[in-house]
């Protein structure tokens, strides 16, 4: 791609698309495989760049991690574009950037990540901010990232992307049985995970839901997830 005409702003600009665009798809890459907790660090920086290149749009910069002062931009440039977002999803991917360090988690730090619905939420957030914001023909024309691997049919952006082959959310998500990871901080205990698999929706809507809920009932305790397996045996 060609930079040499434009302005130090629209370089800027491009540099962020292409660099959340890259992140995205690693992450699409790393969810679709399964690993779910990479998989969430890398969609997490993919947001941040997208947010920080609607910042450099309009000649401003909001340095560090994705933070609530990230997705203000977006609310504050465009309403309408804010609209089509969710909040509890940018704060899911706020505390998923933590998972690099788990051993710097503090207690009662709660995560839940399910695969497919993960997946379809990313792919709505990235797709909406880089074409809805109109970068494609503001930054003098040039072709971002997006477009390049959209005209190249590339696998890693259209395999499993409800988006662009226009199918309804919630049908691609409970089309297929999902991983879901699991990971609470518990006192006494320290980190505890759970992996397996749902074809359910959970059981709270919200992407912060709790998961991993310890219950203490006598001497015994158990922990509350925050879907419903699939039993031992049953394909779903």
């Amino acid at each position: 791609m060609n930079h040499s005409k434009l302005s130090a702003n629209g370089r800027q600009v491009l540099t962020f698309i292409s660099d959340s665009i890259n992140d995205y798809v690693a992450a699409r890459v790393l969810l679709t495989s399964g690993l779910l907790q990479q998989g969430a660090i890398l969609g997490s920086t993919s947001i941040e760049k997208a947010c920080k290149a609607i910042l450099a749009f309009h000649g401003n910069e909001s340095r560090g991690h994705l933070k609530k002062a990230h997705w203000n931009s977006v609310k504050n440039f465009d309403k309408n574009l804010w609209a089509q977002l969710k909040q509890d999803f940018l704060e899911l991917n706020k505390k998923a950037y933590l998972l690099r360090y788990t051993d710097d988690l503090h207690v009662d730090f709660n995560i839940v990540i399910a695969q497919r619905e993960y997946l379809a939420e990313l792919d709505h957030t990235i797709i909406s901010l880089v074409q809805g914001f109109g970068f494609q023909n503001e930054v003098s024309g040039q072709r971002t990232k997006f477009t390049q691997l959209l005209e190249s049919r590339d696998s890693r952006l259209l395999v499993d992307n409800h988006v662009l082959s226009h199918k309804p959310k919630s049908e691609f998500i409970y089309s297929d049985p999902q991983q879901i990871y699991e990971l609470r901080y518990v006192p006494s205990f320290g980190l505890v995970e759970m992996s397996y698999s749902s074809i359910k929706p959970a059981k709270q809507t919200l992407f912060t839901r709790q998961g991993n809920v310890f219950r203490k009932e006598g001497v015994t305790h158990h922990y509350e997830l925050s879907h419903y397996p699939i039993p031992p045996g049953n394909n779903g």
